[in-house]
């Protein structure tokens, strides 16, 4: 999980903003918490979304502290030095072989802090999703011309078939997909149509494939 999550730093940037206030002398080094998934409610409406978990590497990049999903305290006590929070759903190594191999989302983000003797940080993050989405639409009539079909996605070292109304997670890292799609029709007659590359794909992005 530490060495997913050390690679993963390494090439994303923060969506996040971030507030200080010194408290009196003698008082502790609180850091506080307002994580949500992009595109979901905002950090504004609610303190920490239940499906993100936390990661706290010190100066070094170890692990210092972590706190599951559903298991975020409302304040951190730290002590004074830098540390990286990182907010993520926990499938960051698991995402590509959930729901029968088509995937599903995942989400990180990070966000390095300073914690001072006897302050309070405050700490809101917007969490974007990693890896991208591909689905299939296809014509009204489609059903009523062709009496089977396999839709093929490829990307990387996945290869998986879908259906209408499925979706499948890729890394953008892979530098894109192919689609193909093999149909046969009603006199029982098969065809395969030749793979198409797509390369400009972006994390987040959900990519729906339209045949007409």
């Amino acid at each position: 999980m530490k060495r997913a999550l050390y690679t993963i730093l390494s090439i994303l940037a923060l969506v996040a903003c971030q507030q200080s206030e010194h408290l009196e002398k003698g008082g502790e080094c609180i850091l506080e918490l307002e994580v949500a998934r992009a595109g979901k409610p905002s950090v504004a409406s609610r303190a920490v979304d239940a499906d993100l978990a936390v990661t706290i590497l010190d100066a070094n990049g170890e692990e210092y502290l972590y706190y599951p999903a559903g298991a975020i305290p409302k304040k951190i006590v730290l002590e004074p030095g830098i540390f990286t929070v990182c907010a993520h759903t926990e499938n960051q190594t698991t995402w590509p072989t959930a729901n029968g191999g088509k995937g599903e989302p995942c989400y990180f983000a990070s966000q390095q802090v300073e914690m001072e003797h006897d302050s309070r940080t405050r700490i809101s993050m917007s969490v974007p999703m990693t890896n991208y989405a591909v689905g299939v639409a296809l014509p009204e009539l489609f059903n009523n011309l062709f009496i089977k079909y396999q839709f093929t996605l490829k990307s990387g070292s996945r290869e998986v078939v879908v259906r209408e109304g499925e979706k499948v997670y890729f890394d953008p890292s892979n530098g894109g997909f192919f689609y193909a799609l093999g149909v046969t029709n009603t006199d029982g007659v098969s065809h395969a149509h030749s793979p198409i590359w797509f390369f400009d794909v972006q994390g987040g992005k959900h990519y729906l494939l339209r045949y007409h």
